[in-house]
């Protein structure tokens, strides 16, 4: 079952999702999900909508939702896309849940796609229970830089100019990203050193738009419970969404589990 509501973020309404399960007991996972550079909650070939879907299935909680200027939020794409403006979205959606009494006792997971899996790496709350990073972005500058935008729309957005149609997309970004991202950089080394939740990273070894090299670096500094899964697959799992649901949802059962059994034992 789900339904929809609107979350106050920086002054702009957020669309979200939230996916119930008829029974939810004490201890189920709830896991939030943030989507990926110019996607949205219902993701890039239906990936986060799936995803939701699965964990719902399996007799979990999920909320997808729009970041500011992307899908049906409030705000402009073009204008208001920044990586900062994004870790205070997701600030803002993981208060939310855990202001609503429905939601408050429940351990709280954050799963993220490409530029969504920074978001949820980066995210500093040491009351997350866990994270999910699928294909993230580890090192945004050069990702970016190199990759996504390449040399020269990096360096015309880094001059002050609205720059459009990198990867083959009809989408334009202004300046302020390549700003924002420069100035501040977001690499996230120190996370790997900080974060002790346990941690599931799936990336696919075709993967021509983020490298899977960044995520096997981050999993190797990682200080917790962790685990890496390689897949023979693109940047949005194509063909995959089968095999990636079902892996998702099993490490989120397992973690559930363990939960279980520890509160027994006390």
């Amino acid at each position: 079952m789900k339904h929809h509501e609107w979350i106050i973020s920086q002054n702009r309404k957020l669309s979200a999702m939230i996916h119930v399960n008829t029974f939810t007991v004490r201890q189920t996972p709830l896991v939030i999900c943030c989507h990926g550079f110019t996607s949205e909650k219902v993701g890039t070939n239906q990936l986060m909508l799936h995803l939701a879907n699965a964990i719902e299935a399996a007799g979990l909680l999920a909320v997808r939702f729009d970041f500011a200027g992307s899908g049906e939020s409030d705000g402009d794409f073009v204008a208001d896309t920044t990586i900062k403006s994004w870790r205070e979205d997701l600030r803002n959606v993981v208060d939310w849940v855990k202001s609503r009494p429905a939601f408050d006792s429940l351990p709280l997971y954050l799963l993220g796609h490409s530029l969504g899996g920074l978001i949820a790496l980066s995210h500093e709350d040491d009351g997350i229970a866990g994270r999910i990073a699928l294909a993230p972005v580890t090192h945004p500058v050069e990702n970016f830089q190199n990759i996504i935008l390449g040399p020269d729309l990096w360096q015309r957005s880094f001059n002050g100019h609205t720059v459009a149609n990198f990867l083959s997309k009809g989408f334009s970004i202004g300046p302020n990203f390549v700003n924002d991202l420069a100035e501040n950089r977001y690499d996230l080394s120190a996370q790997a050193c900080s974060h002790h939740s346990p941690l599931l990273i799936v990336h696919g070894s075709q993967d021509a738009v983020v490298p899977p090299s960044g995520s096997e670096i981050f999993y190797e500094r990682y200080h917790g419970e962790k685990e890496l899964t390689l897949m023979e697959a693109d940047h949005v799992f194509t063909g995959k969404h089968e095999e990636l649901t079902a892996l998702v949802t099993g490490w989120l059962a397992k973690q559930k589990n363990k939960v279980g059994t520890l509160c027994r034992t006390h």
